[in-house]
């Protein structure tokens, strides 16, 4: 008997990455937070529709994963929406069906990738988030925009 070789899942090295997933379909909503959970992250949140996500788009989320078919608002549409809102948003758009034409207004309008739902596993979503993690720049605190001076006066008590 052999044994299949299964790449190792990392942890995650940014684990409050504020991360979005946007899908009407409640089963890959608790799917693709389950995945990502198991990954370490921790800052998660779900929404069952476009509208919802861009109420709460101010909370500057670094990773929004999109169904592209939604009721209301497809994924392209919310794409350009969110990029209009921060365009250094991540985004990959999650679709069942493999189009093309889709795929590639996805990364035009600046996806990160276009995602079949039948390939997305825990191994891919593993994969996936080093990606992101290589992309990702942790914002700087207001405690980092101080000058050096004012750190050593704080430091003193002055």
């Amino acid at each position: 008997m052999r044994l299949r070789k299964v790449n190792p899942i990392t942890m995650a090295s940014y684990p409050n990455l504020k991360i979005f997933i946007v899908d009407d379909d409640l089963f890959c909503l608790n799917l693709y937070q389950q995945f990502l959970l198991n990954l370490g992250y921790i800052n998660i949140t779900a929404f069952t529709a476009g509208d919802d996500c861009l109420q709460q788009i101010k909370e500057q989320p670094a990773l929004v994963f999109m169904d592209y078919n939604m009721e209301g608002m497809n994924g392209i549409e919310l794409l350009k929406k969110i990029k209009g809102f921060d365009s250094h948003i991540m985004v990959y758009i999650i679709s069942g069906q493999e189009i093309g034409l889709v795929a590639k207004e996805s990364l035009q309008y600046g996806a990160l990738d276009y995602v079949l739902k039948s390939s997305l596993s825990p191994e891919k979503m593993n994969a996936i988030m080093k990606r992101v993690e290589q992309y990702y720049t942790p914002h700087r605190s207001k405690e980092g925009k101080r000058s050096f001076f004012e750190k050593v006066k704080s430091g003193l008590g002055m």
